[in-house]
Parts: structure tokens; C-alpha cells; sequence
């Protein structure tokens, strides 16, 4: 990517979101989307200001997002802002079960998903129900980020106390946002920081295991470590290192490899291991 695609990509969505016929209204979602647009070129930065954003802007406890696929084994959230003035569990690290009937109820959504009560909430499946409810989570509000038809990743919004998001102005500010401004963005974000490679044919074989002599000895350290399925914090405290540095790693290693997440960077290092 050079300076004059991110230029070009930036004016168009500009167009579209803030100049267009159909421009966003909602003066906070314009902010937001014109923020985002500078960061265009650096999607991991883009999904915590808009988790951050969102956090603020709906008084919630927990916000949470990243790329993701229905067809992964499971999701993990790259990006999340917390409540401060409370003890807010974190979700980084976590690996939610994608099969889970809740997770795909959220993904094949048109639109956002409002579980008013957690605890009570039939369309989750038992695991995730108590993984939601250990997290403290109580009312929890879900999209899907699409590009075009394309499932892309999942932004989801929890309150830790009783709430009706479905009945006031947030659910319906929401979904615009996760519709109008997330998907728009985050899908060209995603294909400028990828590179054609991975928004085309995957790497395989030889040339997978090229690329991975790219990597540092401790970036292939975690990323096998990441392929066998440990989460952030327990590769953490299996090299006995920081959980920032791990993060720090697998992003190096995901940004030399051309891959968008560390699911997608797990299934580039599985496809080397029969080589």
C-alpha cells in the first residue's frame, strides 16, 4: 500500500459516509467515522477507538471487537475499552466457541442481536452462557461487521447491571454504526493492511513456510503456541512474559505474515505443519 491508495481509499469513503445522498446524519457517527478514516491503514488502532468510542457513547461496561469468521473454530476479540470507575473483567485472550448457537445467532443476524438477560437467554448455548456470565456480563448487545454479504468480524456492547438498550436510541445507533460506518471501514481497512494475499488465495506450502523465516524466534515461539490453541494470557505465563509483549509479538507476527487476526495467522502456521 502506498500513500496515494490510502488517499484514494480514504476520499471514497469520505464520499460515501459524510459527503454522499446517503451520508450519515447522526452528527457523533460523522466524528467517529472521520476519526476512523485517518487510521485507515492501521485496522487494530481503528477497532479500539471505535470500541472506546462506542463504550462512552452508550455508557456501557464492556465493548469488544475484532476479525473473525463463522467458519473459525472460535472468536477472539483483538480490541475492547473498559469501564474505569468499576472492576470490568477483560476479554482479550479469551477463545469463544464460534460454534456456539448464541455466536452464530449473532453472526447471521440483519442486524444487532439484544440479549436482555443473560442468565435467561435461551438462544446461548450453556458454555458460552457462563463464560458471558463469569465475565460479569448481564445485557449484552451484538453485530456482525460485514463487508458487502461477506461476515467480517463482531462488535458486541455489555452492561455488567440491568439495562433496555433495545428500547432507547441506542440499539437503533447501533446498528447504523455497525452497518453504515464499521463495515465500510473495517472491510477496507482489512484489505489495504492485508494485501491481496489474504483477502485472495491463501498462502500454502512453500511459500507459507518461507514466509515464516520472516519471524523472530520469539514471534514463532507464541505463534505456535497460538496454533496449539493457548490463549494469550496462557502463553503468557508459559514463557513467563508480559501479556503486552505476547500482544506485541503475535501483532509483528501477523504484520510480516500479511494476515489480518490471529485466528487467520493460526490457520496460515496449521497449513505449514504437514511441510
Amino acid at each position: 500500500m502506498n500513500d496515494e491508495e490510502l488517499m484514494a481509499a480514504q476520499r471514497q469513503l469520505r464520499r460515501s459516509l459524510l459527503d454522499g445522498h446517503g451520508a450519515l446524519r447522526w452528527r457523533p457517527a460523522r466524528d467517529l467515522a472521520a476519526h476512523l478514516l485517518l487510521h485507515l491503514d492501521e485496522p487494530d488502532d481503528c477497532w479500539r477507538f471505535a470500541a472506546g468510542w462506542l463504550r462512552e457513547a452508550f455508557d456501557a461496561d464492556r465493548v469488544d471487537c475484532g476479525f473473525g469468521r463463522p467458519d473459525e473454530a472460535c472468536y477472539r476479540p483483538q480490541a475492547e475499552a473498559l469501564r474505569r470507575d468499576r472492576d470490568v473483567p477483560s476479554v482479550i485472550g479469551l477463545a469463544i466457541d464460534a460454534a456456539d448457537c448464541g455466536v452464530q445467532t449473532v453472526w447471521h443476524a440483519h442486524g444487532v442481536v439484544v440479549l436482555r438477560d443473560v442468565e435467561q437467554e435461551r438462544r446461548l448455548g450453556q458454555s458460552t452462557r457462563a463464560e458471558l456470565l463469569r465475565m460479569g456480563t448481564r445485557v449484552k448487545m451484538a453485530a456482525p461487521i460485514m463487508d458487502r454479504t461477506r461476515p467480517l468480524g463482531l462488535m458486541c456492547v455489555d452492561w455488567m447491571d440491568a439495562c433496555e438498550p433495545a428500547r432507547d436510541e441506542r440499539w437503533a445507533r447501533f446498528e447504523e454504526i455497525a452497518a453504515v460506518v464499521l463495515g465500510p471501514v473495517m472491510s477496507t481497512a482489512q484489505r489495504m493492511a492485508s494485501g491481496a494475499r489474504d483477502v485472495g488465495r491463501p498462502v500454502q506450502g512453500g511459500d507459507a513456510i518461507d514466509l515464516l523465516e520472516s519471524l523472530t524466534p520469539a514471534e514463532r515461539t507464541v505463534a505456535r503456541l497460538a496454533v496449539d490453541g493457548l490463549s494469550y494470557k496462557e502463553i503468557a505465563r508459559r514463557l513467563n512474559r508480559s501479556f503486552s509483549t505476547v500482544d506485541h509479538q503475535l501483532r509483528s507476527a501477523r504484520s510480516k505474515l500479511g494476515v489480518s487476526s490471529t485466528a487467520r495467522l493460526v490457520n496460515l502456521m496449521s497449513g505449514t505443519r504437514s511441510h
